[in-house]
């Protein structure tokens, strides 16, 4: 089982994604989402990190501070909550970062 973190503005349109996300892993992932003032409180037991296109200009400084892959959710995907696209870009990320 994957732990996914997504860190987006506030945590509300991203938490719509991480349900359908998690529904879509069919098990193999376990899905949340916080904004970013709180994810550094947010990091145990998380095994990949994505930020939401909105905030990606703070990419860098959030991999400053985990100990974990993180990347950038595409925007097109991101858009149109393709949970499915995301999650497929999140597993092949975290099992090249192995």
């Amino acid at each position: 089982m994957v732990n996914i973190l997504i860190v987006c503005n506030a945590g509300m349109s991203s938490g719509i994604l991480a349900r359908k996300m998690e529904d879509a892993s069919g098990g193999k992932a376990t899905v949340r989402a916080v904004g970013v003032s709180e994810y550094q409180d947010k990091l145990e037991n998380v095994d990949i990190i994505l930020v939401g296109p909105q905030i990606r200009f703070q990419l860098n400084e959030i991999k400053a501070n985990a100990v974990v892959p993180v990347m950038t959710i595409d925007l097109s995907k991101y858009g149109i909550m393709d949970a499915e696209g995301i999650l497929k870009d999140a597993f092949e990320f975290y099992e090249g970062e192995k």
